[in-house]
């Protein structure tokens, strides 16, 4: 679990703040909405188990660590390797769509920062800042969202019937044939004979 994602979203926890104005509520709220196999953490337990920030961090890297174990355990009970495919296309897709946003977030910096150079600033160099910024931004929340994902996964085993109809296929409501007919062909011999 990525520490960092979770300790600075709110809760008043830093290496700088004092631990007396740390907000455990909130961190274990955000914790436990992130991993609900972390239901055990309350404030009291974390104000015993941790005396300093890095103390706080180790152990719920820790129990991040532990929780991650302990679901793969669950989910390669289901099916051997599922896991690790389940990670894979999680991290894909979750690339592959903030990839498209980061992009047409970029197209629209492009157009915004044209009117910074009124402004005597340096179109150029505003531009490779603002989408730093974004690609920061977008890597922060695909680590944020695959973390989330990988904790939340349940996979859903499908039984199959006892009739198993291989051959039909469902398509809008409507059983049919597995393989669809050309475009243009003729519907049925009978209805060409009476034409």
């Amino acid at each position: 679990m990525s520490i960092q994602v979770l300790i600075g979203l709110g809760a008043n926890i830093g290496s700088d703040a004092p631990k007396e104005s740390w907000d455990l509520e909130k961190l274990i709220a955000k914790v436990q909405q992130y991993c609900y196999l972390l239901n055990d953490l309350t404030p009291d337990l974390l104000r015993s188990e941790c005396s300093s920030y890095e103390e706080l961090q180790d152990y719920l890297r820790r129990r991040g660590r532990e929780a991650y174990l302990q679901k793969r355990d669950m989910v390669e009970k289901q099916a051997e390797g599922l896991m690790k495919e389940a990670e894979r296309f999680l991290i894909l897709s979750n690339i592959d769509r903030l990839w498209k946003e980061h992009l047409q977030a970029l197209k629209f910096v492009q157009q915004a920062v044209g009117l910074r150079g009124y402004a005597q600033r340096d179109p150029l160099i505003e531009y490779k800042l603002e989408g730093y910024n974004l690609f920061l931004d977008m890597m922060a929340q695909i680590r944020r969202n695959v973390i989330y994902s990988i904790y939340q996964f349940k996979p859903v085993m499908v039984k199959k019937d006892e009739d198993d109809r291989s051959d039909k296929v469902v398509t809008n409501g409507r059983s049919g044939n597995k393989k669809p007919d050309p475009v243009g062909a003729v519907e049925s011999s009978s209805s060409t004979a009476s034409a």
